[in-house]
């Protein structure tokens, strides 16, 4: 008798701080399809600070309006969580058993972070971490998320008549691009409102933090300096990026200046960090809204040119003959693809 094989659907949504992305993902035997995605404007997700119940009404009626418009087939849902909602910490633990390790760490965040354990959830990692004729150590990376704050998530989906199955944070979620690879790598998660700097050392992350990089900024002062409204800002920096014709100066100034920032941040950030972690990073990989405008890969490969780079794209994890066309746009949707693999493969 042969037993039928049953596909398992779930969405994935990345609460962003311009746009929200949702993807409908089907495990299949040996594979991963996209069959629904998009992305749909939002009011700014920092708000939600406020707690505001009108604010979660506002959110869960975009979610239901966006799936029953992609006639979305299920309801489970799995949510990426925005860093800013989270306390995200590096610290060393003597070398003690790794059995005892969990009991540490927690005894750890009671001083590291300013809430409860009572009031927060935590995920870490841990690593050996060992320097020439230095004692070994524990290196732990841990993010805490205050229950406050997933009770607001769970509230969302409930208005929108969505069933939440589990929940991520957004330093955690591009674990699966790396899964079974050797080597150090720096993810730049460039946003709308912040951006991430994510280190994963051979498939774990082993740091993460925010960076003051802001598309915001850019936008702002494109708008400033056009006078144009916030819908044609966005539109003309879709569609020129950092590619200004040279009787656009003012504009073109206006880019290198926000491209050499980039640059000086991440180049300061890594050496930092490679020297604190001793180690090189092998590779930078960008993704975000910013690292798709024309001319940025270009730039960057330019003024970064010591350093291996790629644009982080999913589709070694997940398969769609639509989704697939969106090439490089489909870095868009790393977030809220990644919360989906790690949910479906654990």
């Amino acid at each position: 008798m042969i037993i039928p094989f049953f596909e398992k659907r779930i969405l994935g949504i990345d609460l962003g701080s311009i746009n929200t992305k949702i993807v409908e993902v089907i495990k299949k035997k040996d594979y991963f399809e996209v069959v629904n995605f998009g992305v749909i404007p939002t009011i700014n997700f920092k708000e939600i600070a406020s707690y505001s119940y009108i604010l979660e009404e506002n959110i869960a009626r975009m979610l239901s309006e966006f799936l029953q418009a992609s006639k979305a087939k299920t309801r489970e849902v799995i949510l990426s969580i925005p860093a800013p909602y989270v306390f995200s910490v590096n610290f060393l633990v003597p070398d003690i058993p790794e059995r005892s390790l969990s009991q540490v760490i927690r005894f750890e965040a009671q001083k590291q972070v300013p809430l409860g354990l009572e009031e927060i959830e935590l995920e870490y990692r841990y690593f050996r971490f060992e320097i020439e004729n230095q004692p070994k150590q524990w290196l732990v990376y841990l993010i805490a998320t205050p229950k406050s704050y997933l009770k607001r998530l769970q509230s969302i989906t409930e208005i929108a008549k969505l069933k939440l199955v589990g929940y991520s944070s957004e330093y955690f979620n591009l674990e699966p691009y790396f899964k079974d690879r050797l080597g150090n790598f720096a993810i730049v998660d460039l946003g709308h409102s912040y951006s991430l700097l994510i280190l994963i050392k051979n498939g774990k992350v082993i740091y993460g933090n925010k960076l003051k990089i802001r598309g915001y900024d850019f936008l702002d002062s494109v708008s400033n300096l056009t006078n144009y409204s916030e819908e044609e800002t966005l539109d003309l920096v879709y569609k020129k990026g950092f590619r200004f014709l040279p009787e656009e100066k003012e504009l073109q100034d206006l880019a290198n200046n926000f491209l050499s920032n980039i640059t000086n941040l991440i180049h300061s950030e890594i050496e930092r960090l490679e020297n604190s972690f001793f180690f090189k990073v092998d590779k930078i990989y960008w993704t975000g809204g910013l690292s798709i405008l024309p001319g940025f890969k270009e730039e960057m490969l330019s003024r970064l040119s010591k350093y291996q780079q790629e644009i982080l794209l999913p589709y070694d994890l997940f398969k769609g003959e639509k989704f697939i066309n969106l090439k490089e746009k489909g870095t868009i949707f790393v977030h809220a693809l990644g919360i989906v693999f790690r949910k479906l493969m654990s």
